[in-house]
């Protein structure tokens, strides 16, 4: 489960649905690029793209496992908040292909888009399907993602990174986050380990 602006809850539904389908995009990407099949996809979200392959592959499968299903809530962390807005910017690069290929891509990104707001808000975005405006689909993506997210604490916080230690500590603690909310970092993981974080994650979206 993850602390939502609805309370602490696992996504179900159209919501579900559309994070299933992103996150196995993400992770035949980051397979193909483990295998040197592809370079890396830059999603311009520092703690996520600094990470090696292996590890995005494991901070994908924490945030599954705290989205998807009814486990305890993960312990607060800028990273696991980071990935969650990466499988959004997926999402949002997902659209912009459809828009930019319509011959090759029909409108199935949009569409589950479409149905997760509606899934969240009781009623559809204002935005036709067939809609190419990039601006008003980034606006769909990001009201989706903030309805899970909220304010991105872990941006709040990069301000205070590399600044005085009290301050950061004062900063913490105000908004009821651990000490180690900055310095949390995901684990080297061997290919065996690696192997069972796809498996674990595949075993979720299927």
């Amino acid at each position: 489960m993850w602390p939502t602006t609805n309370g602490v809850r696992k996504l179900c539904g159209d919501e579900a649905k559309l994070i299933r389908g992103i996150i196995g995009m993400m992770v035949d990407q980051l397979v193909a690029e483990s295998r040197q099949e592809s370079d890396q996809q830059f999603y311009g979200i520092e703690w996520f793209d600094s990470c090696e392959v292996a590890q995005r592959l494991w901070l994908l499968d924490q945030v599954t496992d705290a989205l998807l299903t009814d486990a305890d809530p993960p312990s607060p962390a800028a990273m696991l908040e980071a990935t969650i807005d990466a499988i959004f910017a997926e999402l949002f690069d997902l659209i912009v292909m459809e828009i930019d290929d319509p011959a090759l891509t029909p409108t199935s990104w949009r569409r589950s888009a479409v149905a997760a707001f509606e899934c969240q808000n009781g009623r559809p975005p204002k935005v036709g399907l067939d809609s190419v405006d990039q601006e008003i689909w980034g606006l769909v993506v990001t009201q989706i993602a903030d309805s899970i997210l909220g304010v991105r604490l872990y941006q709040q916080a990069e301000s205070f990174r590399d600044g005085d230690f009290k301050a950061t500590q004062m900063f913490l603690q105000r908004k009821g986050l651990p000490d180690n909310f900055l310095q949390q970092i995901p684990p080297l993981q061997s290919v065996d380990q690696t192997q069972a974080v796809i498996d674990r994650i595949q075993s979720f979206l299927f």
